[in-house]
């Protein structure tokens, strides 16, 4: 029996489109000028604005969701706030979000999406690595200045990157506000993911994997 195709992760930017990732983060420029974000279920561009600063692990959900679940097609980003907010995984506060929460996080998309998962916590990077193989990925905790590898960070941790595969002993992952090569697909060698990496996270698991 031919052993099936791994899936392929699409890249997913929190602000809906990856060109909207560079001129926000280098320019400045509103990502609504590069993205219709009605698309996305937002009912407004504040609110739209607002929550797209604050989605990347949600980003990286949407893309394990197009991976494993493609029967769901794309589920709009609004809806998938609403269901993160509902579970507890995302606590809105004034001008800011709280999250996301793991384990809440966890229960909710076990519950809505069949998909398992654990927290792994105070592990070392280079431990992360063999946790990524065929139906299993890594939601990993790294400051989001990994978008600029070649210059110095001040902090580790803060922003989620999905880790999909292994390049011999490289990560490679999807950065949802990354730019040009630290965007989808970026590569990163065990020493430079450290430097940005919190030694925490998430495994995921794709349940179905194993029917297969």
């Amino acid at each position: 029996m031919t052993a099936p195709t791994p899936p392929v992760f699409p890249y997913e930017s929190q602000w809906g489109d990856l060109r909207c990732n560079e001129p926000l983060i280098v320019r400045g420029e509103s990502p609504a000028l590069h993205h219709d974000w009605a698309a996305d279920g937002y009912a407004s561009q504040a609110e739209y604005e607002f929550w797209a600063a604050h989605v990347c692990g949600l980003a990286c959900l949407r893309s394990v969701l197009r991976a494993w679940r493609p029967e769901l097609g794309v589920v709009p980003m609004a809806r998938v706030i609403d269901g993160a907010v509902e579970a507890g995984a995302l606590v809105r506060r004034d001008d800011t979000v709280d999250g996301l929460y793991y384990r809440p996080f966890l229960s909710w998309i076990a519950d809505a999406f069949g998909i398992e998962g654990e927290v792994v916590e105070r592990t070392a990077t280079a431990e992360f690595l063999p946790l990524v193989r065929p139906g299993q990925v890594v939601l990993a905790s790294v400051s989001p200045e990994i978008r600029w590898p070649e210059r110095p960070n001040e902090r580790r941790g803060g922003h989620l990157v999905l880790v999909h595969g292994r390049d011999g002993d490289r990560f490679v992952f999807h950065n949802p506000s990354g730019i040009g090569a630290t965007a989808a697909d970026a590569t990163a060698d065990v020493p430079t993911f450290a430097r940005f990496h919190a030694e925490r996270g998430m495994v995921l698991r794709d349940g179905r994997a194993a029917l297969l």
